[in-house]
C-alpha cells in the first residue's frame, strides 16, 4: 500500500512488496522480450524499445537492497544492459544527426558537406551495430533468477527506494529555475532530462491504489514525462552541434548555426511553455509529491 507523507524535507512511500517485485521481474523479462526482437531486427523501433526497457532495468536495480544488487547474475545482467545502452545511445545518436542535416539543413550549397557527413555516419552506425549486437548476444545468455520475498527487507527496500527518488526530485527542482533562465546551460538541461527519466521509472514501480495517492503519482509521472520530451527535443540539437564541432572545420560554420538558430527556438518554446504559469503548475504537482 503507498501512502505519501512528508517529514521536514523528504516524501516518504511505503511499498506493497508482492507489487513492487511483481514489476520488478516484469522490467527485467521486459529485456529479455525486447532482446530477441533487437537480435532480429536492429531497426530505429527495436532500438528505442531496448533502451527503454533497460532504462526501466535500472530503475529496478538502483532501488533494490545491496544484498540483491551484489548477486553475480543480477549484477552482471544490469552491467552488460548498461553497455548495450550505451552503444545505442550512440545507434540513435548517429541517427538523429543525418535526420537534423537531411531535414533542417536544406542548403545546396552545403550539400557536398552534408553528403560526407552522412557517409560517415553510415560508416560509424554500422561499426557501432555490429559491437552492439555481440553486446546483445552475450546477453541474452545471462539467466536471471526470480526474486523471493525472504530475500528482501521491506525496511531496506522503502528506505533506499525514497532516498533515491527525493535526490532525483531535489536535482530536478534545483536544476528546473537554471535551466529556464540560461539557454547554455546545456550539463544542467542534460542532468535535468536524465532525472526526470530515472524519477518517471521510478514512480512507476509504485503500487496502483489509493486514489488520492495514485493520482498525484500519474499526474508526476506525466509531466515527468512531458518536461523530459521537450528537453529531449533540445537535447538532440546540442548532440548534432557537440558532433559538427568536433570536426572543426570552417566549412561546418554554417550548418553549426543553422542546427543552433533551430535549437534555440526550441529552447525558447520550452522557456514559454514552462517560465509561465505551467511553470507553477509543474513545481506544484511535483511539490505535492516531494
Amino acid at each position: 500500500m503507498l501512502q505519501s507523507t512528508t517529514t521536514s524535507s523528504d516524501t516518504v512511500f511505503s511499498i506493497d512488496l508482492e507489487t513492487f517485485l511483481d514489476k520488478a521481474e516484469r522490467n527485467i523479462r521486459r529485456v529479455d522480450n525486447r532482446l530477441d526482437d533487437y537480435i532480429k531486427n536492429p531497426n530505429d523501433e527495436n532500438i528505442h524499445n531496448i533502451r527503454t526497457a533497460i532504462r526501466r532495468l535500472q530503475a529496478t536495480y538502483i532501488s533494490l537492497p545491496k544484498k540483491i544488487r551484489k548477486k553475480k547474475n543480477i549484477r552482471e545482467f544490469v552491467i552488460k544492459s548498461k553497455g548495450l545502452f550505451r552503444i545505442n545511445s550512440k545507434i540513435r545518436d548517429y541517427d538523429i544527426i543525418s535526420e537534423k542535416l537531411s531535414k533542417d539543413v536544406q542548403s545546396s550549397h552545403q550539400q557536398q558537406n552534408i553528403e560526407l557527413l552522412q557517409k560517415l555516419l553510415k560508416s560509424q552506425r554500422k561499426r557501432m551495430l555490429n559491437k552492439a549486437k555481440g553486446i546483445a548476444l552475450e546477453l541474452r545468455k545471462i539467466s536471471v533468477a526470480k526474486f523471493r520475498d525472504s530475500d528482501i527487507s521491506q525496511n531496506k527496500l522503502e528506505k533506499r527506494f525514497n532516498s533515491i527518488a527525493n535526490k532525483f526530485a531535489d536535482s530536478i527542482k534545483k536544476n528546473f529555475p537554471i535551466v529556464v533562465a540560461d539557454s547554455q546551460k546545456i550539463r544542467e538541461l542534460h542532468k535535468m532530462r536524465k532525472d526526470c527519466k530515472k524519477l518517471r521509472y521510478l514512480m512507476e514501480l509504485l503500487p496502483e491504489n489509493e486514489s488520492n495517492s495514485k493520482n498525484k503519482i500519474s499526474n508526476i509521472i506525466k509531466e515527468l514525462e512531458k518536461v523530459q520530451n521537450m528537453l529531449g527535443i533540445i537535447h538532440d540539437y546540442d548532440t548534432t552541434i557537440a558532433y559538427l564541432r568536433q570536426k572543426r572545420k570552417q566549412s561546418m560554420k554554417a550548418i553549426i548555426e543553422k542546427i543552433a538558430n533551430i535549437r534555440q527556438k526550441k529552447y525558447e518554446q520550452f522557456v514559454l511553455y514552462y517560465k509561465g504559469e505551467h511553470s507553477w503548475a509543474f513545481l506544484e504537482i511535483l511539490q505535492q509529491v516531494f
